[in-house]
């Protein structure tokens, strides 16, 4: 093949490879605090509605296994929890992922406390802030901002992923066949074998309120990990059913990548 061939060819598959990779656009957390369980379910299913998953799943229904929410309860705040460590005032910690179906894994803002050292700012809360979809991999990517995080806060501080999201639109087990610059918490994690998803929303006592607060658990040592330089990337594999090994084909792939 010559030169000019080899251009023209390259020049006609360029809008079809640019077209198959899709920019998601993200939405802000909102106030969740006092909301019915119906409410929050409606806004759940409007945001799968006007996501990609509206044509991979059109008759989605929230999990009732991921949905173990209670009518009129307080829910964690994202600056409160990052900046005192508890609180509900504000955007809701949780509306992140459940107004995101997306972004199946995240860092969950944790009880930084930071009020007490470099001050608080919503560089804490290490959002994605970047999200695409290659429809012809089957491929969600997604983006954090971590180098402002570090700027800020000095240490790579430990981070521990939410995988409700996952969990909620069926994909049910998990495997990182990529870990770079990653250095897991516990020996058994997702980069070393197959685990299946667990993550829910209920009422619980983190808030520190009194009766408790719709929130996030459980505690999942396999999903907790240091960043060590940047870039980072934990790249996952994720089934509907247990695959007999972890080569098998995913039902869906998704990189979370810390810049």
């Amino acid at each position: 093949m010559n030169l000019k061939t080899y251009l023209l060819i390259a020049t006609l598959l360029m809008p079809i490879q640019a077209h198959a990779i899709k920019n998601i656009p993200i939405a802000p957390m909102e106030e969740f605090s006092g909301l019915s369980r119906t409410a929050i379910l409606d806004k759940r299913m409007a945001a799968v509605k006007e996501s990609i998953f509206n044509e991979m799943q059109p008759y989605y229904s929230p999990s009732s296994s991921v949905f173990q929410i209670e009518d009129g309860l307080p829910w964690i705040s994202a600056y409160e929890v990052t900046c005192y460590g508890k609180g509900i005032k504000g955007p809701s910690r949780e509306s992140f992922a459940i107004l995101n179906p997306p972004i199946l894994y995240y860092p969950l803002m944790a009880m930084y406390n930071f009020s007490e050292n470099y001050g608080c700012s919503e560089v804490d809360y290490l959002l994605v802030n970047r999200l695409t979809y290659n429809e012809s991999q089957k491929r969600i990517t997604a983006h954090i901002d971590y180098t402002s995080f570090y700027k800020k806060n000095k240490l790579f501080y430990k981070i521990h992923l939410s995988d409700t999201n996952a969990r909620d639109l069926g994909y049910n087990y998990v495997y990182a066949p990529l870990a770079e610059n990653i250095r897991f918490k516990s020996a058994d994690n997702i980069s070393t074998d197959i685990v299946p998803t667990r993550g829910f929303y209920h009422r619980g006592s983190s808030c520190g309120e009194p009766g408790g607060c719709n929130n996030y658990s459980p505690y999942q040592p396999e999903l907790e990990f240091y960043i060590t330089a940047l870039p980072a990337e934990i790249k996952f594999k994720l089934w509907k059913y247990q695959p007999l090994k972890k080569e098998d084909n995913a039902d869906i792939t998704y990189r979370l990548i810390f810049e």
